[in-house]
């Protein structure tokens, strides 16, 4: 017989049938590095092995003859010592341990300590790499007084979780129910080919920029996608059918459709994933400037100009589409109180073009239900008017406290359609209102040094009250002062100078249906910001 690692498999044997211990224990009686464990194992009675789960692919493996490190090389004789080892202590005793744990306090502080003391080796003593580490304490006594010979104070930071090893992927698939013991290795080798992972040191599966960016486009498209549960109950599925507990026509009918409505709606929204590939692998997230925070890491994210415009966090590998056709900066440094996005302000192209607050994520993800259904932002989507993905800005938000919001902002009801008049923030001195839904514009007195809304409302229309802070030179008030609080539809010197642009009559229109913002108050329904989409088109395996 020559030396090689293919003739480790003559003193292993994937047997198909049933050996008994006796036998093969007493095969390893007689070798120079374990025969003294084998023999005190014959002699004091051997444990019959626990039993395992059978996954159906092949028997246990089982050393079938006994062998030394000459006979098969170094590769192969590490293969096979471990299999002996493994297998000896398969059918050796348990290992016994005394754990004792101290609390003591100090200064009002508690503090505990924890020792372990090994009572019986067990299968510890052929298989070290599972021994326990000893750790003796002191005998102590409740209510003992014991004298602190030092105090440390040590400094340190939080260390992110290492890569998965093979081995470890390997357990988290076999505990997810994902694969066999032949399978397994073949699923590790194909997302290395393919470029999702490459093995480095200590054989760490470290993801590539390729295979990242497609988990987070499959995460932000439909998550059970990159999760475990669809392999795993098709697995299952299968496994029921083989033990004749499930039809397999109706197992088939069921994968087939749960396919195919996936396959659609990924279909749907293949823009996501288009975009996320394109800032990853394109010079465009290179060329983009840093412009503000995201609300998830806290680092910057950038802007990217280039048609569409969006923006990309390099930390989060993840883009939000922005409003198109106008300019984008940074809102005073403001956040929202929903996620902690930084504030951006959208500047429409013209004189009369409007200029809003948008929350980047919010934008995206609009966290209020019913927002597109009673403002249209899906309608707004395709004539193009606030770009791709137009979800929810500020003027649309209902959050109660936010004061960028429209309950903080709005001022009354639009002349022309069913939106809300909002204060322009960034307007001055040429201020104005602008509708949330159409291109209505009211200007506001001219030239007035602030304009701002109040929290109060007015009695008669239920419009907000504003307060106006005009400028001294041109102040319209008899008295000569500048601050006026007042309706801009029941206040005579208010109405008399604002201007309707794009506008009928400002009070045929409202009179018929209730002119104050308070009716669109009963249209919102939060939902939190962990709830997902309002309408989940995506499939699921679970529950069948």
């Amino acid at each position: 017989m020559t030396d090689g690692p293919g003739h480790v498999y003559q003193f292993m044997l994937l047997a198909s049938v049933v050996v008994g211990c006796f036998g093969t224990l007493s095969a390893q009686a007689n070798s120079p590095v374990w025969g003294d464990y084998v023999r005190r194992l014959l002699a004091e009675g051997y444990h019959k092995p626990r039993s395992g789960t059978d996954a159906g692919d092949h028997p246990p493996i089982t050393p079938m003859q006994s062998a030394t490190e000459d006979n098969l090389g170094k590769d192969a004789w590490r293969l096979y010592q471990y299999v002996c080892q493994h297998f000896l202590g398969s059918v050796s005793p348990d290992c016994k341990y005394v754990r004792k744990k101290v609390k003591f306090s100090m200064g009002g502080e508690y503090f505990h300590c924890v020792g372990h003391h090994v009572t019986v080796q067990g299968f510890t003593s052929i298989m070290p790499w599972l021994a326990i580490n000893e750790k003796n304490l002191p005998e102590f006594s409740k209510g003992e007084k014991i004298e602190v010979s030092r105090v440390e104070l040590k400094e340190g930071n939080t260390v992110a979780p290492d890569y998965l090893s093979e081995s470890e992927l390997i357990s988290l698939m076999e505990k997810n129910g994902i694969g066999t013991d032949a399978s397994i290795p073949v699923h590790i080798n194909n997302i290395c080919e393919r470029n999702y992972v490459q093995v480095q040191a200590g054989r760490k599966l470290v993801p590539t920029a390729l295979g990242i960016t497609l988990v987070r486009g499959y995460q932000c498209i439909d998550p059970d996608l990159c999760l475990p549960d669809i392999r795993s109950f098709i697995e299952q599925q299968i496994t029921l059918v083989a033990k004749g507990q499930a039809d397999h026509s109706r197992i088939v009918q069921h994968v087939l459709q749960q396919f195919k409505e996936k396959y659609s709606y990924f279909v749907k929204q293949i823009e996501n994933m288009d975009a996320l590939f394109e800032a990853q692998f394109s010079p465009l997230s290179d060329s983009g400037r840093v412009l503000s925070k995201c609300g998830k890491c806290l680092r910057y994210m950038k802007y990217i100009s280039t048609q569409p415009s969006r923006l990309y966090c390099a930390t989060c590998e993840e883009v939000y589409n922005l409003p198109q056709k106008g300019t984008i900066k940074l809102y005073k440094e403001l956040t929202c109180p929903l996620d902690g996005f930084e504030l951006l302000i959208f500047s429409m192209a013209g004189p009369e073009g409007k200029s809003f607050p948008l929350c980047p994520f919010c934008y995206n993800n609009p966290p209020f239900e019913g927002v597109d259904t009673l403002f249209g932002t899906t309608k707004t989507n395709i004539s193009g008017k606030f770009g791709k993905e137009a979800g929810m800005p500020c003027f649309l938000c209902p959050h109660p406290t936010c004061r960028h919001s429209l309950i903080a902002q709005g001022v009354c009801a639009c002349p022309e359609c069913n939106g809300t008049l909002v204060l322009d923030p960034v307007s001055a001195p040429k201020w104005r209102l602008y509708c949330n839904m159409c291109n209505c514009l009211v200007f506001l007195p001219q030239g007035a040094h602030r304009i701002a809304t109040t929290r109060d409302q007015c009695p008669e229309c239920d419009s907000t009250i504003i307060e106006v802070d005009f400028n001294k030179k041109t102040t319209p008030l008899d008295d000569g002062g500048t601050l006026h609080i007042g309706c801009i539809l029941c206040d005579e010197l208010l109405h008399s100078l604002i201007e309707v642009k794009h506008g009928r009559s400002f009070f045929k229109r409202l009179g018929g249906r209730g002119r104050g913002r308070g009716a669109r108050r009963g249209g919102y329904k939060g939902r939190g910001r962990n709830t997902g989409k309002m309408v989940d088109p995506k499939m699921s395996f679970r529950d069948f």
